[in-house]
């Protein structure tokens, strides 16, 4: 399609980026604009999104009754049962590893203390160390088991450029894993190969620590030249990337490389859709003087900064394009949509100004009402105080995940693209597509 030039990004934070996404996706399409949509790409828990609606759809001619109904099955899953404990294999490992570690402890501290006891302890720990390898593989099981099941990457619609990205720890770069393709600006442009959907998806959302690195054979995506390693090794697409942005900035030079797929379509105009909290205040971190236990703390406060600050940076890139023309850069329009801002954060910037946006800021403003604005308010620091998991959320959580990233996808592109108001969509409307 010739008018296709709008790119999604939809970023990382577990299942609160994933309904979040999913909220912002569902204004999109009520306005009208699938038909200009060409990429949506994503990180983590909004991978799951993405590749859920590559897979069910196509974004160009759903209509906006049609990607409701589609997206019910997906926006219950998440809510009501969560993806990786609604797998029974979870449960499996998690008791497993159990009843290796207990055991080898009681052993060790009770039962016969010393050499013997210090052998037991060795040999246990290595199985462990063994089983817990397979907590990325097991994720990937879950998000087949629940949302994919069994359908390969090359099953995703490709009128719409879907892709998902995941960080490559052996070139510090992306991979982003496509319908049609697989790209690393090491390896350049592949094939999705044989590889199924689920352990992309899994790659991008394997957050540091909490799963390991996956670990996907190059040789099925049949690079035109042959790549300095024979695995990839993929970690959360957030570790170089947490907003999905990286794919379409200067998307039309990769483009234009040999072996690029002929006819994706390149953007002019970007959606950032960020569930990313963000640093908020001053965090306890009583736990990293402890030994031992702080030494992992402090990793993973480290994380967390690292997280947080190379989102910063990239959002600050972001509005100084959008808000500029470079003389050594694509021309590019777009907005950040921002878990931890309100909907009247925006309009209020605007709305003493007597151009057009001054005008859409003040219809805005209007049609949410000003009276609702301390509410608002409230429910933004709950969405944004959401925890980063896996695990299913509270229904009433969940309903204002989606009715928030709705309304302020709708108000600040309204405001800054010229985008339709939709209205602000109804609890009951809500209700029924997280049941």
């Amino acid at each position: 399609m010739a008018n296709q030039h709008v790119a999604v990004t939809l970023s990382g934070g577990g299942h609160r980026a994933s309904l979040f996404g999913l909220g912002a996706m569902l204004y999109l399409i009520d306005a009208g604009k699938g038909p200009e949509l060409s990429n949506v790409s994503s990180v983590s828990g909004g991978s799951l999104t993405n590749g859920y609606i590559g897979l069910k759809t196509d974004l160009t001619t759903v209509t906006p009754a049609d990607f409701w109904d589609t997206m019910r099955p997906f926006a219950a899953q998440i809510t009501r049962r969560g993806t990786l404990f609604a797998y029974p294999l979870t449960y499996l490992l998690i008791a497993v590893v159990a009843i290796i570690a207990l055991p080898a402890l009681a052993v060790s501290l009770v039962l016969c203390p010393g050499a013997l006891s210090l052998a037991v302890v060795i040999v246990a720990a290595l199985v462990c160390g063994v089983l817990a390898q397979r907590r990325s593989a097991a994720v990937a099981k879950a998000f087949d088991s629940k949302l994919f099941h069994g359908a390969r990457l090359e099953a995703m619609n490709d009128t719409v450029t879907h892709v998902v990205c995941s960080a490559e720890l052996q070139t510090g770069l992306s991979v982003f894993f496509g319908g049609r393709f697989v790209y690393n600006y090491t390896c350049k442009w592949g094939t999705p190969g044989d590889l199924l959907l689920a352990p992309a998806v899994q790659a991008s959302a394997a957050l540091p620590g909490a799963f390991n690195v996956v670990s996907l054979p190059v040789s099925r995506h049949h690079f035109a030249a042959t790549p300095p390693m024979s695995s990839f090794k993929l970690t959360d697409g957030g570790v170089y990337d947490n907003m999905g942005t990286e794919w379409p900035l200067r998307l039309g030079e990769r483009l234009d490389e040999p072996g690029a797929p002929s006819g994706l379509p390149g953007a002019d105009e970007v959606v950032v859709v960020n569930a990313s909290a963000g640093w908020s205040g001053v965090i306890p971190r009583g736990s990293l003087g402890i030994p031992l236990l702080g030494e992992i703390a402090s990793l993973l406060a480290v994380k967390d900064v690292m997280y947080d600050q190379t989102t910063s940076v990239r959002r600050r890139l972001l509005n100084r394009r959008f808000q500029t023309e470079l003389a050594d850069e694509e021309p590019l329009r777009g907005t950040t949509v921002q878990i931890d801002r309100s909907p009247f954060a925006l309009p209020r910037a605007f709305a003493q100004g007597d151009d057009e946006k001054a005008e859409r800021a003040r219809a805005a403003i209007a049609l949410l009402g000003a009276d609702s604005e301390a509410a608002w308010e409230e429910q933004v620091n709950a969405n944004a105080g959401v925890k980063t998991t896996l695990s299913k959320i509270d229904p009433e959580r969940a309903l204002w995940l989606i009715k928030h990233a709705y309304v302020l996808t709708m108000v600040n592109c309204h405001v800054l693209l010229g985008y339709p108001l939709t209205g602000v969509p109804d609890d009951v409307q809500l209700q029924q597509l997280i049941s």
